[in-house]
């Protein structure tokens, strides 16, 4: 990995990071997210994983998955990263 990529994987880290703290503000039973991302290929190459801690809090979640995506979008867009929202997938553990 080179420096520039390492300095891009800790930017688009971050904007996830802050995704995943201000949903776990909002939402009960959302317990975390994980990203996959080939960075010679970032916008069609990111997965974004959202876990919820069960079914029962994924289903509880759903009015709000929209506006879920748009926060995890909105964080991605900040760093230049201009991902779709079918990149983005709601899971229970």
């Amino acid at each position: 990995m080179t420096k520039t990529q390492k300095q891009r994987d800790k930017q688009i880290r971050l904007a996830l990071t802050n995704a995943c703290e201000a949903i776990k503000e909002m939402v009960i039973g959302f317990d975390y997210l994980t990203r996959t991302v080939d960075l010679n290929n970032e916008v069609n190459t990111l997965k974004v994983q959202c876990y919820f801690i069960d079914e029962v809090a994924r289903e509880d979640a759903k009015p709000q998955l929209d506006e879920l995506t748009q926060i995890i979008l909105s964080q991605l867009a900040a760093i230049k990263l201009n991902a779709k929202p079918a990149h983005i997938s709601f899971l229970a553990n």
